[in-house]
């Protein structure tokens, strides 16, 4: 009795998408000029301090990666939160339309917390190919 063959081992870093950060940062940029001309307005360079270091960290962070061969998604928050799911014995992971899915034993579904319009295209699209061609783990 032969094997099937598996899978190769690699991990898919998504990374967040360039224009979302890129929206933090200008808000951040835009608010705090603004901030420093209105006299005791503290609240606009908190908010801009806060939005400008969110905008650094979505630009430089990972937003989730994908591992091919224990068909693991695993989510970062920007904070740093990390929240894994697997598609492996009864359970599997699927691509409906512009999220992913994780579908239970039962038929349960769950819909995991990426989306594509907050990841960098080309890489969700690698990881969405690599979900369809992995083969279902036994």
């Amino acid at each position: 009795m032969s094997t099937p063959p598996r899978p190769p081992r690699a991990t898919l870093p998504v990374r967040y998408n360039r224009p979302f950060a890129g929206l933090f940062l200008a808000l951040g940029l835009i608010n705090f000029p603004l901030g420093l001309l209105v006299p005791g307005s503290l609240i606009n360079l908190l908010l801009s301090a806060l939005f400008i270091v969110l905008g650094a960290l979505l630009l430089g962070r990972t937003y989730f990666t994908y591992t091919t061969h224990t068909r693991t998604l695993e989510v970062i928050a920007p904070i740093g939160t990390r929240r894994s799911f697997r598609g492996a014995g009864e359970d599997t992971l699927i691509v409906e339309g512009k999220r992913i899915v994780l579908v239970r034993a039962g038929g349960k579904r769950k819909k995991l917390p990426v989306s594509r319009w907050m990841s960098h295209a080309e890489e969700w699209d690698a990881v969405v190919e690599a979900i369809g061609q992995t083969p279902k783990a036994v």
